[in-house]
């Protein structure tokens, strides 16, 4: 049996709690008043198994939530994704991965005997560590950090 409810009144956070029957709806599965108007998202699901009560929330723009009571409800198709859309920019163009970014000389510039341009490595450059906070010892982690402690 497919999913059919009817909101039986406003949630504690101005949602909207609707009895069903049949299989509950997926978490984040849209929920609208039969055939029209999307009410809004699937919260959660509470409740006992045989009379659960599904939370909408957040309700969508424009839905007066006390004029939605009694409505029957039922799970809005998902829509379909446009496939060609995929690698378009704004202006509709589509590009490569290679077009207008980086060529594949770019991050071997500048490499010498005491740079070798990895990502920070600062040690080996032989210098201060210019623009870096001392607490961090360019690894990507707190030097002796001994848990959450003063910053």
């Amino acid at each position: 049996m497919a999913f059919s409810g009817r909101v039986e009144e406003v949630s504690h956070m101005r949602g909207l709690l609707v009895s069903f029957e049949g299989r509950s709806p997926n978490l984040g599965d849209t929920i609208r008043v039969r055939g029209g108007k999307i009410l809004g998202r699937v919260d959660t699901v509470i409740g006992p198994v045989d009379s659960g009560l599904v939370h909408v929330h957040p309700v969508s723009r424009g839905v007066e939530v006390e004029r939605a009571i009694g409505s029957p409800v039922e799970i809005a198709p998902r829509r379909a994704r446009d496939k060609r859309g995929v690698n378009r920019h704004r202006d509709g163009k589509k590009t490569n991965r290679n077009e207008g970014g980086r060529s594949r000389d770019d991050g071997k510039r500048g490499r010498g005997p005491n740079n070798t341009g990895r990502r920070g490595d600062s040690r080996k450059r032989g210098g201060v560590n210019r623009g870096r906070n001392p607490r961090y010892d360019g690894r990507g982690s707190r030097k002796n950090s001994r848990g959450r402690g003063r910053r």
